[in-house]
């Protein structure tokens, strides 16, 4: 491993001790040149520049970073951003852009961060360049994010007008502004008002003035029709849809499963904590009945609506997209904030940093709930189904059916790409494509030639270095692989004679640099086309470079085309092998033609329209932390971002995520813990809001700095604080809101009040 020995040798330097002087030294006679010729003219002051939120023209320039964080981590330049960019080791991220520095000088920046970057340059950066930082101390005083404040009920003069505990708190307000109560609404008006609010309906005709007016709540809260009406407010917020709604408006076939579970958690009067949770993460959760974990799976379908651009052909952006969907929505319906405005940038307004939306992007992109082709067509994505709890043998079977599903998703698209790219690629020859990159993918140093003389081959040329100009040459392939995970490399080629018997190849990989001797005199043993290299790990977004050299060798070197399969499918391509030479068996679908598989997965698709499954999504194979995107563009990746909650609402540490885990368990958890006091806030002001016409908060959606304050904060906490100790019940809130004097107050159109009060605040 090259870099390994470097960076070795690197350290050792460092560990000698070389004194602070010599540091400086070091610094002013290689590095300062260095950076003055090739960083200042778009990272200094001096310039004006500031690309990328970057100055290095002095040391706290590259302490605090650019929009991408820290620039460099002194003693680690294996970790560092500068040397990632400097080494053009991503494609995307290529510093200095005009050219690659000289091997010389990227060695020198190596070797002052292995010395513990030495930099005398101690300005200190100007307050207009200096990037804002957030005070998070600060911003948990502030009135959403402070623990609940939970006081005494306040004093009033007419001691017998409250009925509820509520009713005081208005009633203090209003005799502090010398007001008096209005009157009270008649029982019809009184009857009417609650029958609508509470149900959506009128009320029945049989009613009298001498009903009683809490018996008659009582009847309403625990009607059928008060899950359906309550039920649809919440599916507003969550944005519920029969259908995608998108690019591609395909039909939710089990959406209603979910419509149906909110209908009853409100009938029921579920903890709406338990309702959270459920919603986050009930595909995960332990459940003591069968009717339990259907109920769980069902909850969890909530991650899978809302509307997704399946044709996305980035599929790393289409993952990306579908988190934020996500987060965007958790953020506005759980807690009133608008964190989906950090994805590129602090958010401008509240204190919510990139940081932490990457942290809850991890949860996210940990989880799939988009995967494969739907109908045939290769580039549209579909969504994530699975079988809803039964009896044996018809679990099972469903299971395999929804398996089977996946498979020949999978298989289309491959067998599509292989037709179109691959030439006259056949299944006895590659019947899993994984991820190939071709020839004409390659970026090309040298002058290579083209050829298409051996028709053992893949796509329609291959290249070759003529014998000529060795050393000079290379041919670099850029991997992006779906997943992170172990993956079989091997290279194509025709095998001849006169090819040489010693190519270096170098695989940069997520585990190292390997190098690699390889011989291309040796037939290739996959389909006669394909040879391993060996079996790497990879992560997604990071190093997935395979590069082909010249140098030291004296015959043929040829190019064709990069394989990146993963481990999981070596054995499947082994049993498709075998089945198309009639040596084998296995299930048909690896063995179909690009038409025939069409043909079957309309047919599949139809077959499980009405079957007993779930949107239901799950944990993705390749889930842990990801990289925060600079500028929020899929390609420019920044620190890896431990998953963890907002640091303005959470101070401790990240939490143990078991390594393969969303870690969605844990966010369930802490989004309804008593530590969150944010969200009993923003549920309750809706409740209010839904009752009385406008919330104690007017922006139900935003407790940030661009939203309204809350008319009575006191009144909103002590409801809060009952909501929580009443274990999140709907049913118990709702019938003191609308059995308080406040609630039943007759509505005027002009009187002395609504002049002192417009806006009856």
């Amino acid at each position: 491993m090259r870099h390994a020995v470097t960076f070795s040798l690197l350290t050792s330097f460092a560990a000698a001790g070389a004194s602070a002087a010599d540091g400086v030294a070091f610094f002013e006679s290689k590095v300062r040149p260095l950076l003055v010729k090739h960083c200042y003219e778009c990272h200094s002051q001096e310039s004006g520049k500031r690309k990328g939120g970057l100055l290095l023209d002095r040391k706290e320039g590259w302490q605090i970073g650019g929009d991408a964080g820290a620039a460099l981590i002194p003693g680690n330049p294996g970790n560092s951003l500068l040397m990632h960019s400097v080494s053009y080791q991503d494609d995307k991220l290529q510093m200095p852009p005009k050219s690659k520095l000289s091997p010389q000088d990227i060695r020198i920046l190596e070797q002052w961060i292995s010395m513990g970057a030495p930099d005398p340059r101690n300005e200190a950066l100007g307050e207009v360049v200096k990037k804002k930082t957030i005070d998070f101390e600060t911003a948990r005083q502030g009135w959403a994010f402070r623990p609940l404040q939970n006081t005494p009920l306040p004093a009033v003069k007419q001691k017998d007008w409250p009925r509820k505990d509520l009713d005081a708190f208005i009633l203090a307000e209003l005799e502090a502004k010398g007001l008096t109560p209005a009157a009270d609404a008649d029982r019809r008006t009184l009857m009417r008002r609650l029958s609508y609010d509470l149900t959506g309906l009128p009320p029945s005709s049989d009613l009298s003035d001498k009903s009683d007016v809490s018996a008659y709540v009582d009847k309403l809260i625990n009607s059928p029709q008060f899950g359906e009406k309550w039920g649809r407010h919440w599916l507003d917020l969550v944005r519920y849809a029969d259908s995608n709604g998108g690019d591609r408006n395909y039909t939710f076939y089990q959406a209603w499963r979910y419509r149906n579970y909110v209908i009853d958690a409100f009938n029921h009067d579920k903890s709406f904590y338990q309702f959270i949770r459920e919603q986050i993460a009930g595909d995960l959760m332990p459940a003591k009945t069968s009717d339990q974990r259907r109920s769980q799976m069902i909850a969890s379908t909530f991650l899978a609506l809302g509307p997704k651009m399946l044709t996305e052909r980035d599929k790393e952006k289409l993952h990306l997209d579908t988190a934020d969907e996500q987060i965007d929505t958790i953020g506005r319906a759980f807690l009133g904030l608008t964190i989906g405005c950090a994805r590129c940038h602090d958010h401008k307004f509240d204190p919510f940093s990139q940081q932490d939306y990457y942290a809850l992007a991890g949860f996210f992109r940990s989880t799939e709930v988009v995967m494969g082709t739907r109908n045939g067509c290769v580039n549209v994505a579909s969504w994530v189904e699975q079988a809803l709890p039964q009896p044996e043998p018809a679990m099972s079977d469903l299971v395999h059916k929804v398996e089977r599903l996946e498979l020949a998703m999978r298989l289309k698209v491959e067998r599509d790409f292989m037709r179109k790219v691959g030439g006259k690629m056949s299944l006895e020859k590659l019947p899993l494509a994984g991820v190939i990159c071709d020839e004409a993918d390659a970026e090309l140093v040298g002058d290579w030639k083209q050829s298409s003389l051996s028709k053992n081959r893949f796509g329609d040329f291959y290249i070759h270095d003529d014998k000529k100009g060795k050393g000079e040459k290379q041919a670099v392939f850029r991997g992006t692989l779906p997943e992170n995970g172990v993956y079989e490399v091997r290279l194509a080629y025709p095998a001849k004679t006169n090819c040489d018997k010693h190519v270096p190849i170098t695989v940069e990989a997520f585990d190292g640099v390997h190098e690699i001797v390889f011989d291309q005199t040796k037939k290739p043993s996959i389909g006669g086309l394909f040879e391993p290299i060996g079996r790497f790990h990879f992560e997604k977004g990071g190093r997935v470079n395979v590069i082909v050299r010249t140098e030291g060798t004296k015959d043929y070197v040829i190019v064709d085309a990069v394989q990146f399969i993963s481990e999981r499918d070596i054995e499947r391509e082994a049993t498709a092998l075998a089945m198309v030479n009639g040596k084998g068996t296995g299930d048909p679908l690896l063995t179909m033609q690009s038409e025939d598989l069409t043909k079957e997965l309309g047919k599949q698709i139809n077959e499980l329209k009405d079957a007993d499954l779930a949107m239901a999504p799950r944990d993705a194979r390749d889930a842990g932390d990801i990289h925060l995107r600079v500028r929020g563009e899929v390609g420019q990746l920044g620190p890896k971002i431990a998953r963890t909650y907002p640091s303005v609402l959470f101070r401790g540490a990240p939490p143990k995520i078991a390594p393969g885990s969303s870690g969605r368990l844990q966010l369930a958890s802490w989004m309804t813990s008593e530590e969150n006091a944010l969200l009993d806030r923003v549920i309750v002001n809706r409740l209010w809001a839904q009752l009385f016409g406008r919330g104690i908060v007017s922006t139900v959606d935003n407790f940030g700095v661009q939203g309204e304050k809350p008319t009575h904060p006191v009144l909103l906490d002590h409801l809060a604080a009952k909501f929580r100790a009443s274990g999140g019940s709907f049913k118990t809130l709702i019938r003191e809101m609308v059995l308080s004097r406040t609630y039943q107050l007759a509505a005027e159109a002009k009187s002395p009040r609504t002049v002192a009060d417009p806006e009856n605040r």
